[in-house]
């Protein structure tokens, strides 16, 4: 399974950066600034899951390929959008595979250090919106986990269901697509078709 993690490593990491750079590019950065954004947000979960799981060096710094894909991602991004107009819509579409592909990986990560079931879920999910929430926060815009669409809930959803088939005896490879495509269906129906979870609405005295 390890080449798995790896392969879903670097595709997250691929498709979290042509987030950023979407979402740098609709505020007009420079390219210094679109690479930037587009490298906390495909490089910053799995930074703050490693540096939280201990496992020392980062997966960037262990292996700088990680940080090359990422920036190669963005500069395609940046190169296209001069020629091809790129909606907002794909960027959420984007941000969609690459939440699920970033929370298997995280959680296969956990578990392979060891960890318990519930530490991998919980390592899954920090790699799967962390960075997303600081590229939002960089370009001052609301989190979309904080927001009212299926976002964390997907990721959660798809991880838990990892786990249950795994320890059911579901093979892995088949325990991953299913998982994987659990997410994406529970996202994508949130950007596509409006489904969300209910917000918090305080009664006007």
């Amino acid at each position: 399974m390890s080449s798995v993690i790896v392969f879903l490593d670097f595709f997250g990491i691929a498709v979290f950066a042509m987030s950023g750079a979407l979402t740098a590019g609709h505020k007009q950065l420079d390219i210094f600034g679109v690479l930037v954004v587009a490298l906390i947000a495909c490089l910053g979960g799995g930074t703050l899951r490693d540096v939280i799981l201990g496992a020392h060096p980062v997966i960037w710094v262990a292996n700088p390929a990680y940080l090359y894909v990422g920036i190669s991602a963005a500069m395609v991004v940046f190169v296209l959008a001069r020629f091809v107009s790129l909606p907002l819509r794909t960027l959420e579409v984007c941000d969609a595979i690459g939440l699920a592909f970033f929370t298997l990986a995280g959680l296969q990560k956990a578990q392979s250090l060891g960890h318990s079931a519930d530490i991998a879920l919980l390592m899954g999910l920090m790699t799967g919106v962390a960075g997303g929430i600081l590229r939002d926060v960089l370009c001052n815009e609301i989190p979309l986990i904080f927001q009212r669409e299926i976002y964390a809930t997907a990721a959660i959803a798809g991880g838990a269901l990892f786990l249950v088939l795994q320890g059911l005896g579901v093979a892995g490879s088949v325990a991953l697509f299913l998982a994987m495509a659990t997410i994406l269906v529970l996202r994508l129906t949130g950007v596509f078709f409006g489904l969300s979870l209910p917000r918090f609405l305080l009664s006007k005295p």
